[in-house]
């Protein structure tokens, strides 16, 4: 892993990414010592994704889990217990 204490210039990052790219580097750019900003490659960027998408499904098959047996909510019950609407749901829609 390389840790740069500095915001690298434009040649400095383009050397850094292909560090990343091609060399597998992981490149951390620190400011008063704490990490800010990571550069990797796009094989890591993908693996994780797939390890949050685990998570994520996982979390998902114990809650499903947890709420075997208790009744369930329609749309219309979720949003009035949070006094909300449909419409609430869609607004700012309109730019899209």
């Amino acid at each position: 892993m390389i840790k740069v204490n500095q915001i690298p210039d434009s040649h400095q990052l383009l050397d850094l990414i292909k560090k990343a790219e091609n060399e597998g580097e992981r490149i951390i750019i620190e400011t008063e010592d704490k990490g800010k900003v990571a550069i990797i490659n796009y094989a890591d960027l993908e693996y994780l994704e797939a390890l949050e998408d685990a998570r994520d499904s996982e979390l998902l098959r114990q809650a499903v889990e947890e709420s075997k047996g208790q009744p369930g909510m329609t749309l219309d019950e979720v949003l009035t217990e949070f006094g909300l609407t449909i419409e609430d749901l869609t607004s700012g829609d309109e730019d899209e």
